[in-house]
């Protein structure tokens, strides 16, 4: 909890007793015992927190625990901020600000009229209702917005997921191509018609020479090039250019 100086009595005061005393004592400011800020009567209510006991004897190497409860009091802080934001509606945004400066408001609804009712004496039922509803409206939203930024974050991470698993395929088939002496994407048509004629003695049906070099070009391009019907003219196009003999069904190096 925070505690406050008057700085014209030096008298100690809750948060909840700042504002009747400035009545009383006519004071213009005041100070927060803990770290040592000042305040005016209005902005005062704005100063939620201060640094621990821990934190303010603890030295340079103090490292502040998540405080579960401080947590809860942060997000109800920021729904009341957008509360008074979102309202036009004079009295009900002066209500809301006067709600900014507790600490200790309940959190369900009927526990928060009342206290409205019996701790602030805000007799007007309906305008407690009313800042409950502003309060909760601004919730809801806030809740919305986490649960779309949560969902974007999982959008993308898949995304990349995917993105990197076809990356890692890419590449896995470039290092087979590696692999069997060739780089995807240039292979080397007029070197193996030649090899596979040299291979079998300089001379080979055309069929099973056709049949000999796509097998190897499959095995270097993963087949995914061309196929088929067009992967046939592909090879009658390569041969005519490969610098060797055809002669009917007959292919032979010069």
């Amino acid at each position: 909890m925070v505690f406050f100086s008057c700085d014209s009595c030096n008298e100690s005061l809750k948060k909840n007793q700042v504002e009747k005393h400035s009545y009383h004592c006519r004071s213009a400011s005041f100070s927060c015992i803990d770290c040592q800020m000042h305040f005016d009567r209005y902005s005062y209510a704005k100063h939620l927190k201060c640094i621990s006991e821990d934190q303010k004897y603890g030295g340079k190497n103090f490292v502040a625990k998540e405080n579960k409860g401080e947590t809860k009091q942060n997000v109800w802080v920021d729904q009341v901020d957008r509360a008074i934001e979102a309202v036009k509606d004079k009295q009900l945004k002066e209500l809301l600000q006067r709600i900014q400066g507790f600490a200790n408001i309940p959190r369900k609804e009927a526990k928060f009229i009342n206290f409205l009712v019996n701790s602030i004496k805000i007799r007007n039922r309906d305008l407690c209702s009313r800042a409950w509803g502003a309060i909760a409206e601004e919730a809801a939203k806030i809740k919305k917005e986490e649960e779309e930024a949560k969902k974007a974050a999982e959008e993308k991470k898949k995304e990349e997921g995917e993105k990197k698993v076809e990356e890692e395929k890419v590449r896995g088939r470039v290092e087979k191509g590696m692999e069997n002496g060739e780089r995807t994407g240039s292979f080397k048509w007029k070197a193996t018609i030649k090899r596979k004629l040299k291979e079998n003695g300089g001379e080979m049906k055309v069929k099973k020479l056709r049949t000999v070099v796509l097998e190897e070009y499959r095995s270097v391009e993963g087949g995914e090039e061309v196929e088929g019907d067009d992967l046939l003219a592909l090879f009658d196009e390569k041969i005519q250019k490969a610098g060797i003999v055809v002669d009917g069904k007959k292919a032979s190096l010069k």
